[in-house]
């Protein structure tokens, strides 16, 4: 078998290495891959039905917030916290700008996505029981559903300086909205604290004034002199957002590569192929064509990012500079990985036996996605920039560090990153050639890492 593949190799290569022949296959791969339901819906149609919903989402959302009505039972010492809890739950029929609801200084909770359940929405009723009383039937009632819920307040809560053992007991019925269980969790701790600075004989608004948080607003100030405002979010998840971009524009096509590779071999198309093309034409032409796939890819996910980023008044944090270095860390990291799948895939006879091999360097592949977030956080760290030196894992990291660093990367680091894995890329490429002029047309068992090791150093 190995005699055959010389023989094949020899007689397309006697024509010369043409650059029509690797276009007409590049052509091909990418026609057989773009021009597919399958590819249209799960690469295109669906991220833009994606953006479209997000856009209606105001749309489709009701205006009108659910009703919240019934009667909370709270159990406490004094009947303190229960009147304290009524008062609150009052200021949601009456609005009042002293309301417990809006803006207290001890809410944990934003009282802005809760007052968003609107005045008058909530009739809530507020019935007081001892702490001692038998509570059991309340749990009852709790449990089928005619009470929104227990509140049991121990009596330790209400002295100046409560243990931190005690807490709050809340029960609610197992089919309780998440917003009203969370309403009532938030005004059963504000009352309690009420009930304290009360029985404490405080000024209760003095205290609230004193503790109020001030509200603060962020701009960021670029290099035109303009401002917008910042938001810790985005500039948070925009390095993630950047990297996966890349690693799905990369491994969906690179993994195009493994499947059709595999299939025309088991098929027997690829001996059709290399009648009229040599090996190394016909892998340098999947490995364009499926690298126009990743540009389509990129592209419409890109521009929808960016023109997301535009909306909000934050693409200031995209720079052209780091676009560009983006691009050419794109195109390191697809020529890597698509090297290796290709390879892994003329190797192979079937999906099934392709598995052993994928798995190791997938497990290489996915240690930028495990150190996203260190690498985010201290993008000049020493753990990121040893990693950018580390094939096929450094397009991706150094992704995340242009895209999330606060202070520029040093330019050596970006040089030296630059050449490190371009030579990795070459190296790939070179070694992905010889296994697939090996590999190819050979059938049987599949090789082990070490025989694609010989492959690859076989003259």
């Amino acid at each position: 078998m190995m005699e055959r593949v010389t023989i094949v190799a020899s007689a397309a290569s006697s024509s010369g290495f043409r650059l029509s022949r690797i276009m007409t296959i590049a052509w091909r791969e990418f026609k057989h891959t773009v021009f597919t339901k399958g590819f249209i819906i799960g690469a295109l149609a669906f991220p833009l039905v994606m953006f479209g919903l997000i856009g209606l989402m105001p749309l489709l959302l009701s205006d009108k917030p659910t009703p919240v009505t019934g009667t909370v039972v709270v159990a406490d010492s004094d009947g303190a916290v229960a009147q304290a809890m009524a008062e609150a739950f009052r200021q949601y029929r009456e609005p009042s700008p002293t309301a417990i609801a809006t803006g207290s200084p001890f809410d944990e909770f934003d009282p802005d996505s809760l007052d968003a359940m609107g005045r008058g929405v909530v009739q809530v009723d507020i019935s007081r029981v001892a702490l001692d009383s038998d509570l059991a039937p309340i749990r009852s009632r709790v449990q089928e559903g005619s009470l929104l819920g227990l509140v049991e307040i121990p009596a330790g809560l209400l002295e100046s300086n409560p243990s931190d053992d005690l807490e709050i007991s809340l029960l609610v019925p197992s089919g309780s909205p998440t917003k009203t269980t969370a309403l009532i969790e938030r005004l059963a701790r504000e009352a309690t604290v009420v009930a304290r600075v009360e029985r404490s004989g405080g000024d209760l608004d003095a205290t609230r004034a004193l503790l109020r948080h001030p509200r603060s607003a962020t701009a960021r100030l670029n290099a035109e002199g303009n401002t917008a405002r910042e938001d810790i979010k985005i500039r948070y998840f925009l390095p993630g957002a950047f990297m996966m971009l890349m690693w799905i524009a990369a491994f969906t096509s690179a993994n195009q590569l493994l499947t059709t590779t595999i299939e025309e071999k088991s098929s027997k198309v690829i001996e059709v192929l290399l009648s009229a093309a040599s090996p190394l034409e016909l892998l340098a032409g999947k490995i364009a064509g499926q690298s126009l796939v990743s540009a389509l890819m990129l592209s419409t996910y890109g521009v929808a990012g960016l023109s997301g980023l535009a909306m909000i008044a934050a693409l200031d944090l995209v720079p052209i500079s780091t676009l560009l270095l983006f691009i050419v860390w794109f195109v390191l990291a697809y020529l890597m990985v698509a090297s290796i799948m290709t390879a892994i895939g003329s190797a192979v006879s079937d999906l099934r036996e392709a598995q052993s091999l994928v798995q190791p360097a997938m497990i290489v592949m996915m240690v930028p996605l495990m150190l996203w977030l260190p690498i985010s956080e201290n993008p000049t760290g020493w753990l990121a920039t040893v990693a950018s030196f580390i094939p096929p894992c450094g397009p991706f990291v150094m992704v995340l560090r242009t895209t999330g660093a606060m202070e520029p990367i040093p330019e050596w680091q970006i040089a030296v990153a630059l050449l490190v894995n371009a030579a990795a890329t070459v190296g790939l490429v070179w070694a992905a050639a010889r296994i697939f002029r090996v590999g190819v047309l050979m059938q049987g068992k599949p090789p082990t890492p070490r025989e694609l090791i010989r492959w690859a150093r076989a003259r």
